[in-house]
């Protein structure tokens, strides 16, 4: 009998996708304003920036042009083909944002199926053993929900609860889940690195 793989329900915005970065910079760009991302300290972007905010963070030309999160697709990449886990990308969107979406994960991720991304806002809704996540809305619901939530270091996390699992990155991420899931695959994998070291 086979044993059941972990799911891993990937976010994209500010874990595959540098959301808050591309949203600051086209900010910055339109008003000749000088914020940074280490000001985004909310989830709600509207008390950071005012109503302006609204007419561009849904913007389908704003998602289209995100920078990958660093180490995010060569990570993923790793993960996913171990084939030690079942991969899926659960992302929310704006009505004018999903195409755009999509099209970021065809040009940065071509070895993704597409049959693996799930639009949905309601999270916890989708079923999965662990979930990859910034936003603290969605952590909640999933542990809630009965699954393993981890929290993608962000500004905007850093007053959440301390009783989740949090990752300071991608590698951060891959050792964790590695460890928590694999457990011999990790100790074996953490001695060949101690040898190289």
């Amino acid at each position: 009998m086979q044993k059941h793989k972990p799911v891993l329900l990937i976010d994209q915005d500010d874990v595959l996708a540098e959301y808050i970065k591309g949203v600051v910079e086209i900010f910055n760009e339109k008003y000749d304003t000088n914020y940074t991302t280490d000001d985004c300290v909310c989830w709600d972007l509207v008390s950071i920036f005012g109503e302006e905010i609204l007419e561009l963070m849904h913007q389908p030309e704003l998602f289209r042009n995100l920078e990958p999160v660093l180490e995010a697709i060569e990570t993923f990449q790793r993960l996913y083909e171990s084939n030690l886990f079942d991969m899926y990308i659960v992302t929310a969107a704006h009505p004018r944002s999903v195409e755009a979406k999509y099209e970021w994960i065809r040009n940065y991720m071509p070895f993704f199926p597409q049959n693996h991304i799930i639009i949905c806002s309601v999270k916890h809704m989708v079923k999965g053993d662990y979930l990859l996540d910034d936003g603290m809305h969605n952590i909640i619901d999933f542990r809630e929900a009965g699954g393993t939530p981890v929290i993608f270091d962000r500004p905007h996390n850093q007053n959440a609860c301390s009783s989740y699992p949090r990752v300071k990155g991608w590698r951060d991420f891959e050792k964790w889940i590695i460890n928590e899931c694999y457990p011999d695959i990790y100790e074996q994998h953490y001695e060949i690195e101690k040898e190289i070291i």
